[in-house]
């Protein structure tokens, strides 16, 4: 190691100490790397869901262009499912307050909840799946897109339950 590195090591030990004299900061701290993984997790979903997004929204193009203009009013309503979920997901509570907070949310709430946000992810495979569907099945569309409706009216139920997850409710 270099004289460098040994200071900043030093002082990292030192910092490490002091912070382990404040009551509850090393608790915080592993909350705070929940808290986290837990947005990691979620903008993965949304970043999951935007893209579905896009690909519902360049079918709609492609149908625009082959002068198929009955079923745009369906899949633009799918398209606006599609943005509401991920948004849902996008700006939805960490699941944890901060140091200072008057309410804790516990380490045990915060694990139902990051648990809750990873089986999202099997929702979000269906319908990226049912999104393929779309762009080869031209015979049974509006069947599909239906199918495809069904799935994100079932994310967003499900989504809106995290909440009850969090309260442990």
């Amino acid at each position: 190691m270099t004289d460098f590195q040994d200071r900043i090591e030093a002082r990292r030990r030192v910092l490490e100490r002091l912070t382990g004299l404040i009551p509850g900061y090393n608790r915080y701290q592993q909350l705070e790397k929940r808290r986290d993984a837990d947005k990691i997790n979620r903008d993965l979903i949304y970043a999951n869901l935007k893209s579905q997004q896009d690909a519902v929204d360049k079918i709609a193009l492609k149908l625009t262009d082959a002068g198929k203009l009955d079923v745009l009013d369906d899949i633009d309503r799918t398209a606006r499912k599609l943005r509401t979920v991920a948004d849902r997901v996008r700006l939805a509570d960490y699941g944890v307050s901060g140091f200072f907070d008057a309410a804790k949310v516990e380490e045990e709430e915060l694990d139902r909840v990051y648990e809750f946000d990873l089986s999202l992810g099997e929702q979000v495979k269906a319908i990226a799946t049912k999104v393929t569907e779309l762009h080869e099945d031209e015979e049974s569309f509006i069947e599909r897109l239906l199918e495809l409706d069904l799935l994100i009216d079932g994310l967003d139920q499900r989504f809106g339950k995290r909440e009850r997850v969090i309260l442990g409710v």
